[in-house]
């Protein structure tokens, strides 16, 4: 089967270049394949799908992509500019650089924030301490995990800060979550992250009109089961930070 053509993430530069190496199939959905070479976690994505960090974009949607016949026992491998999975083989045909969160955060808007939550209830007990959060749910990206990547890309500016909670979390995540997670861990603590948190976080910052910070957090929770409200949680409580330690420098 002729391979598809795809837009790599610049993350993934060096996994995707390199020599051949086999790879396992994490999980399959219609619009993306998760698959894990060595302790290195990428995406396989269609247009429609999320735009995690770490993924191989295909120019199409979900309906023609074919990713459901994906399956878990299937072999699959990574390098020389090809993944494949199964049947399905991606070739990689330019590539593409993840954005990061724009600068700052508006005290102002994190009322406004809170309160557009409160329909959202948070999946776990946002204030844990942060070691106790790490792998903390169910699932590929457990809920406690996704509220420390919002953490971390609220406080990508706040360097500091940033640092601090990434040398506390990364070292458990890298034996103490799933390797999806961690991956996705790694990649907050460099600001990269799904577009609808990004998108929340620059109007967070002050970067856009408040009035479409409803519509924006109503992006963000649809995102996942869970994930996207724990990821809006976590953005919340590290603007917070943020905001109270520019407080203090001021």
């Amino acid at each position: 089967m002729p391979a598809h053509p795809g837009a790599a993430s610049s993350t993934l530069r060096g996994l995707l270049t390199g020599p051949h190496r086999s790879a396992r199939v994490l999980g399959s959905h219609p619009t993306c394949v998760y698959l894990q070479a060595g302790s290195d976690v990428l995406v396989i994505e269609t247009a429609d799908a999320l735009g995690l960090p770490c993924a191989v974009r295909l120019g199409i949607d979900s309906d023609g992509a074919g990713l459901h016949g994906v399956r878990r026992s299937d072999s699959a491998t990574v390098g020389q500019g090809v993944v494949a999975a199964g049947t399905l083989s991606v070739r990689v045909a330019r590539w593409w650089a993840p954005r990061r969160p724009r600068p700052g955060v508006d005290p102002r808007r994190l009322p406004a924030l809170a309160r557009l939550l409160v329909d959202h209830p948070a999946p776990v007990q946002v204030e844990a301490p942060v070691s106790d959060l790490v792998g903390l749910g169910p699932g590929l990206t457990p809920a406690g995990d996704d509220v420390l990547a919002g953490m971390l890309v609220a406080l990508h500016h706040t360097p500091t800060a940033a640092r601090e909670l990434a040398a506390e979390i990364l070292p458990l995540a890298a034996h103490g979550t799933t390797a999806l997670s961690a991956t996705l861990l790694n990649h907050a603590a460099q600001g990269y992250a799904v577009s609808a948190l990004l998108d929340l976080a620059d109007l967070v910052a002050g970067h856009g009109a408040a009035r479409h910070l409803p519509a924006a957090v109503a992006r963000l929770v649809d995102v996942g089961h869970s994930s996207g409200t724990a990821l809006a949680w976590g953005l919340l409580r590290g603007a917070r930070v943020a905001a109270s330690l520019r407080k203090q420098a001021a």
